[in-house]
């Protein structure tokens, strides 16, 4: 084992690892945004009108509107906004801030489309959700990164 990881070392030791973390950052944010913009048009369109999930939903159900902004605005500005900051290092100690908000609302937005849509409203179980456990992970990376 110590040949390879003589072999491998010097791949992880270089400057080049800060791609790692970018990769992940664009993407989370990338993809977060890509799920918020129909939902950012659709309430462009019809700001009056909630999304049709969040009538579904028990607890959002109460205040159908707000809820749609909230979760919309978070996805397609908010979220990608802090995750991408978060890597600037040098915006100095607010950079890990950043990147902590995002972490939280990409936890928090995760953890209630998870358990608050997809396993109640549409009955789906863990081996259905595979986007959203990468998403639920790379959420919680950047929560204590």
């Amino acid at each position: 084992m110590s040949i390879l990881n003589k072999a491998t070392d010097s791949i992880a030791q270089t400057k080049l690892g800060v791609l790692s973390e970018w990769s992940i950052r664009i993407c989370l944010a990338w993809v977060f945004f890509e799920y918020g913009l129909p939902k950012f048009n659709s309430l462009i369109e019809s700001p009056s009108t909630p999304l049709n999930f969040i009538l579904k939903m028990d607890f959002f159900s109460s205040f159908p509107i707000i809820s749609s902004w909230l979760i919309t605005i978070a996805e397609v500005l908010l979220i990608p906004l802090f995750i991408i900051l978060g890597g600037l290092n040098f915006l100095g100690p607010v950079s890990k801030s950043l990147s902590t908000v995002g972490g939280i609302l990409g936890t928090f937005v995760m953890v209630v489309i998870i358990w608050g849509f997809h396993f109640p409203i549409l009955d789906e179980g863990f081996s259905d959700i595979h986007l959203q456990m990468m998403l639920l992970a790379m959420s919680v990376y950047f929560l204590f990164k």
